[in-house]
């Protein structure tokens, strides 16, 4: 453009510029898998093997970020109860299986943070030709954050006949992390009343309580909910179970700068087991040992004022350049849970003397927000392990039942959540009805986002000439003041001199407007 141009169309209002890093959300993905595995039975051929039970622990190992896509890398830890050979006597057989999911995430580049939740939502064990198969399906979900500094206009240098509309709004950046896995130890006694003659193998969750950091180190401490397995010599009930509760407290170091907040979480990687007999009789000892992988993150907070439109009311039009933004307002790790119950009939299936064990496995369908609560609706995978008075042989019943629980918490993202049960009891009420009660813990790492655009550039065109006499105009759905004086270039005071009716920042829908103009 020459100057001549340029003399003509006006001096162009100047820019001030604002180079923020900030945390971004560029995106998310949510897809199934199907993990399957194999693995040799100890016993002979000819042996008839019955499967009970299965259950399975999906494990991040490895998240590497490629352009346009995330590739994970994990483990899937399987636990099967069956018997073999005699059907009295129950077994159990442990097993991983490695898998490799590649999401795609169309706005990832190496670098970017991508957060990965799993929930396992269904597993099979089936037995043939002496070998036992397999199969888990997966939910994964993915999320995209991206901290790359972002050029921004904050606002333009007052002159004559310039409108601007800016707005304080606030952003977060991670700015320290830290991450470690951990070997929690702790034994116990087991009660001789259990007569507990082995032990199969532990299921575990844990929680965090309190972060506390300083000085790039960061302290967290939390609970591991543990509940074992055990084979047992009393009447009628060969398999039991007890849960511990082990407490935890560890140190990690924060790589980084302060912030304002620190989160943290805790995922189970790993656990083992083994009881021992005492030196007295009846005594058993309970050895644990469980793999924790800990993560810390320090978050700050920064407010800054940004341009969100501008108009000139004579000269040039102004045509600001808009990007579309999903800023981060915060992160928040969000843990609560509510007990549950459920009623089994045991239709045609052989009457149940003494409950055994439940396993259960929630599988979310809907979730809504309602007055700051979180109703979450889906069916729960049950399997039912009693024993009845025609055999001495453990007898298993799987089914699906609907399940509805609302908590007293709120989500940004409702996607990100995950659900696990604890504490099942299970109570025979007559020989065909069983009644269940449970616990269904929620945890959720929360986003909460921020999506006005921002205004990234400004270009000018020439108006066009503006039509004199009165005007009269009728406001359209959700128009503000601000978009009715930005449409006829007049200032927001003029109009309202015009419109004393217009006392407000919005606009009554169909609300004439009077504007006069020379």
């Amino acid at each position: 453009m020459d100057q001549k141009q340029q003399d003509k169309m006006g001096k162009a209002p100047e820019i001030l510029w604002e180079e923020i890093a900030m945390c971004q959300y560029l995106g998310d993905s949510l897809r199934q898998a199907v993990v399957e595995g194999e693995v040799a039975l100890p016993g002979g051929l000819r042996e008839e093997t019955v499967i009970l039970s299965a259950q399975a622990m999906a494990v991040v190992e490895k998240v590497t970020v490629q352009s346009g896509r995330a590739d994970v890398d994990g483990k899937v830890i399987f636990h099967v109860l069956y018997t073999q050979g005699d059907p009295t006597r129950i077994n159990t057989l442990e097993a991983a299986a490695d898998f490799s999911q590649t999401i795609e995430l169309p706005k990832a580049r190496p670098g970017m943070n991508v957060p990965v939740s799993l929930t396992t939502e269904h597993v099979e064990a089936s037995a043939q030709g002496g070998r036992l198969k397999l199969m888990a399906i997966l939910k994964i979900y993915a999320r995209l954050f991206g901290e790359e500094p972002m050029r921004m206009v904050g606002g333009l240098r007052p002159a004559d006949g310039l409108m601007q509309k800016t707005e304080t709004l606030q952003t977060c950046r991670t700015v320290a992390l830290g991450q470690q896995d951990v070997l929690v130890r702790d034994e116990c006694e087991l009660s001789d009343v259990l007569q507990i003659t082995d032990t199969l193998y532990a299921t575990a969750a844990a929680s965090v309580q309190d972060v506390m950091g300083g000085e790039e180190r960061v302290t967290i401490s939390g609970v591991i909910d543990l509940e074992v397995y055990h084979l047992s010599a009393m009447p009628s009930r060969p398999l039991v179970i007890t849960r511990h509760s082990i407490p935890f407290e560890e140190t990690l170091p924060l790589t980084g700068e302060e912030g304002d907040l620190l989160t943290a979480d805790a995922v189970i990687r790993d656990v083992a087991v083994l009881s021992q007999e005492g030196q007295e009789e009846g005594q058993r000892t309970l050895r644990a040992e469980v793999l924790i992988g800990l993560t810390a993150q320090m978050t700050k907070r920064r407010d800054v004022c940004l341009l969100l439109d501008a108009y000139t009311t004579s000269g040039d039009l102004i045509c600001p350049q808009m990007q579309p933004t999903r800023r981060v307002l915060a992160q928040r790790q969000v843990r609560t849970a509510e007990s549950g119950k459920m009623t089994l009939l045991l239709d045609g299936e052989p009457p149940a003397r003494t409950p055994l064990t439940a396993h259960l496995r929630p599988i979310v369908t809907d979730v809504t927000r309602t007055g700051g609560k979180l109703t979450v609706e889906g069916m729960m995978e049950v399997c039912f392990l009693y024993m009845t008075d025609d055999t001495a042989a453990p007898q298993s019943y799987c089914t699906e039942e609907p399940f509805r629980t609302a908590f007293a918490c709120d989500l940004c993202q409702p996607d990100a959540l995950t659900l696990q049960t604890t504490g099942v009891e299970v109570s025979c009420v007559t020989s065909d009805r069983v009644e269940i009660k449970y616990i269904l813990h929620l945890s959720s790492y929360d986003v909460a986002l921020g999506e006005e655009p921002f205004v990234t550039d400004l270009s000018h065109q020439p108006a066009p000439a503006d039509d004199s006499g009165i005007l009269i105009y009728f406001s359209q759905p959700g128009e503000s003041v601000w978009d009715i004086a930005k449409r006829y270039r007049v200032s927001c005071d003029s109009l309202r001199a015009m419109n004393p009716v217009l006392d407000g920042a919005e606009a009554t829908d169909g609300q004439r407007v009077i504007l006069w103009r020379r």
